[in-house]
């Protein structure tokens, strides 16, 4: 009984496992801009900086226009352990799946600690800095499609600024 019951679990650990590199294998690839499909992010941030007084908005506006913005290519490279995504021709990231953050310096020179992690069936990829975080959420949907869903916050803001970009299989 004892040895049943510990290939049971044993037969679910390693199915468990199989569903994980599925997961992970999903989503690798490399993806183009569906622009014409994709949430207008400058209505986005219009949106978020709307309450914000009249000083602090033209501010933050121009701020949130640096550096959200539709990318035209990404590629995303997922193992078991680690996600390596490319924005454009921008240098590569390389982070652990583990959720465990790295440093990482944009071409700028603003440092961010990033960090990756699955959660179902979904690559999340977490900016921190100084000032605020932004949260990538990558997807699939039926069609192949690659969803990503932005989320950025900040004290500073009275509400996050969110938008989906989509992207479909390079070919």
């Amino acid at each position: 009984m004892l040895k049943r019951t510990f290939c049971i679990v044993l037969m679910g650990c390693i199915a468990a496992l199989g569903a994980g590199a599925d997961e992970v294998s999903g989503l690798s690839g490399t993806y183009k801009s569906v622009s014409e499909r994709s949430n207008d992010i400058a209505q986005a941030i219009d949106k978020a900086v709307e309450k914000m007084n009249f000083i602090k908005r033209p501010i933050a506006r121009g701020r949130l226009s640096r550096t959200n913005f539709a990318y035209k290519e990404i590629r995303i490279e997922l193992g078991a352990s680690e996600a390596v995504i490319t924005y454009d021709t921008q240098a590569a990231i390389r982070m652990p799946l583990s959720g465990e953050s790295i440093k990482w310096k944009r071409a700028d020179g603003e440092v961010f600690d990033v960090s990756a992690r699955l959660e179902g069936g979904k690559l999340i990829q977490t900016y921190k800095a100084e000032d605020g975080t932004r949260v990538n959420s990558f997807s699939k949907d039926a069609n192949g499609t690659l969803l990503l869903n932005v989320e950025v916050s900040s004290e500073q803001l009275p509400q996050p600024v969110k938008y989906m970009l989509e992207y479909r299989p390079a070919s």
